[in-house]
C-alpha cells in the first residue's frame, strides 16, 4: 500500500511539473535556458516553487523570504534554498559564483526589483541573461506600487474585486533603457505575462528618453501607456529569435 501511495504522488508531482512547463514563464526560461547553454540559474521570488522547480539546469539557487513549500526537504547540493531577503542574500552572497541565467520575480516595485538587477550585476559575467517579471500593468490600479492599496481603490472605485497587481516595475525597463546603455532587452508583450529580457550588448545609436532618474521614478501608468515603445515590445517567438541571433554574434 505504502509503495503505492508514494507511486500515487509521484505521478501527481509529474503531472503538475508537465503542467507548469507549459506555462510561459516556464517556457520562456527553458528555451533561453537552452539558447544560452546555461549550467547556473538564480531565481529572486519563488513562493511555491513553479517556475523554479520546472526549470531545467542542474544548479539552481532560490531566494525568497518565505518559501511556501518545505524547502529543507527539497535542499541538494546543487539545488540551493536561501530564505531571506534579496537584499540579505546579496549583501552575504558569494560573488566569486556567477549566474548564466537569471529570473527576477521579487517584489513588484520599482525600487526592490531595480536595486535587485543592480544587485544581481555582482553575481553577472558577460554572457549573463535576465528575465525581468510583470513589466506591463493592465491599469493605473495595477500599477499601484502598493498591492493592497491598488487593490481597495480598484474596488472603491468600480466595485471590482479583481486582484490583479503587477506594480510599477515598468520603470525598471526605463531605467535600463535610459541609464544601461551597455544593455540590450526586449520586452515580450503577447501571450502569457509580460517580460522584459535583458542581456549583455550595447545599444547601437543609444539615446536616453528622460534622461532623469527622479522622472522615471515618479511615472504613472498613463505616461507608461504614452512611452510604451520605450519597452521595445515584440511577440515571444520574434524576440526569442532575434536575442538568440544577437547572443550568438556577441
Amino acid at each position: 500500500m505504502l509503495q503505492e501511495e508514494e507511486a500515487g504522488a509521484t505521478e501527481e508531482a509529474n503531472e503538475r511539473r508537465i503542467k507548469r512547463a507549459g506555462k510561459h514563464s516556464v517556457r520562456r526560461l527553458n528555451t533561453l535556458a537552452n539558447l544560452i547553454n546555461a549550467k547556473t540559474y538564480l531565481e529572486v521570488g519563488v513562493s511555491r516553487g513553479d517556475t523554479f522547480f520546472s526549470i531545467d539546469i542542474a544548479d539552481k539557487t532560490a531566494v525568497d523570504p518565505a518559501f511556501k513549500f518545505d524547502w529543507k526537504a527539497e535542499q541538494t547540493e546543487s539545488v540551493v534554498f536561501n530564505e531571506m531577503t534579496s537584499d540579505e542574500w546579496f549583501v552575504a552572497c558569494d560573488t566569486s559564483k556567477k549566474f548564466d541565467l537569471i529570473f527576477l520575480d521579487g517584489l513588484h516595485t520599482f525600487e526592490q526589483t531595480l536595486r535587485d538587477f543592480c544587485n544581481s550585476l555582482a553575481v553577472a559575467h558577460d554572457r549573463t541573461v535576465w528575465l525581468i517579471d510583470d513589466v506591463v500593468p493592465t491599469d493605473p490600479y495595477s500599477a499601484w506600487p502598493d498591492q493592497l492599496e491598488g487593490i481597495r481603490l480598484r474596488k472603491k472605485t468600480f466595485g471590482l474585486d479583481v486582484r490583479g497587481w503587477q506594480g510599477d516595475v515598468f520603470k525598471v525597463v526605463f531605467m535600463i533603457h535610459d541609464f544601461f546603455p551597455m544593455m540590450s532587452f526586449r520586452t515580450i508583450n503577447n501571450k502569457g505575462n509580460p517580460q522584459t529580457l535583458v542581456w549583455k550588448a550595447p545599444r547601437a545609436n543609444f539615446k536616453p528618453v528622460f534622461n532623469n532618474a527622479e522622472t522615471i521614478s515618479r511615472l504613472n501608468f498613463f505616461e507608461f501607456r504614452r512611452n510604451f515603445e520605450v519597452m521595445l515590445p515584440g511577440t515571444e517567438q520574434e524576440i526569442l529569435a532575434s536575442f538568440a541571433e544577437s547572443y550568438a554574434k556577441a
